[in-house]
């Protein structure tokens, strides 16, 4: 049992760590964008897509910004030689393809997870354009529908579109 604890404890505890940060950092933003006031329109046509796509993109950044440190010759050679690694230090450093490995997973898995969210959120905002849910959401919609205006829904109608329909050509 010790020489396990010796061999795997630093590996086990880095692991325990990293999946930590991003299950609180997925919860955290989830949460955040599920619950908070500021999001109650956008919610509102978008349902849980919102949370659904945000999330996974705050762990994307995280890991991102992970994927290149364990590959990076000249930290991992700082480490072993001016801090006096112990021998159980070493042995974990050389597993750093392992855990740039880890990482790409994690950032494959939540480039999944986040690009099905905005396919989600591509269907809503049209379906709430074109009046095919409740009233408040194609109001919702609609907001602003004039030129260098915000606006709450990214999907636009062109000029033309419009002219097309008051003219009865569509």
């Amino acid at each position: 049992m010790a020489n396990c604890i010796v061999n795997y404890g630093f590996s086990s505890f880095i692991l325990i760590v990293w999946m930590g940060i991003n299950i609180f950092l997925f919860v955290w933003f989830y949460l955040f964008y599920d619950l908070g006031e500021q999001f109650f329109y956008t919610r509102h046509i978008l349902k849980s897509a919102l949370p659904w796509a945000r999330a996974p993109a705050a762990v994307l950044n995280f890991n991102c910004l992970l994927i290149l440190l364990p590959v990076c010759r000249n930290l991992l050679s700082l480490l072993r030689g001016s801090f006096r690694c112990s021998r159980t230090m070493r042995k974990q450093l050389d597993k750093n393809l392992t855990f740039h490995k880890l990482v790409a997973y994690m950032i494959a898995l939540m480039t999944a997870v986040h690009t099905i969210a905005h396919l989600f959120n591509l269907e809503r905002y049209n379906n709430s354009r074109q009046g095919v849910y409740d009233e408040l959401s194609t109001t919702l919609s609609n907001l602003d529908d004039t030129e260098n205006t915000t606006y709450l829904n990214p999907v636009r109608i062109t000029k033309r579109i419009k002219a097309d329909e008051e003219s009865g050509e569509l």
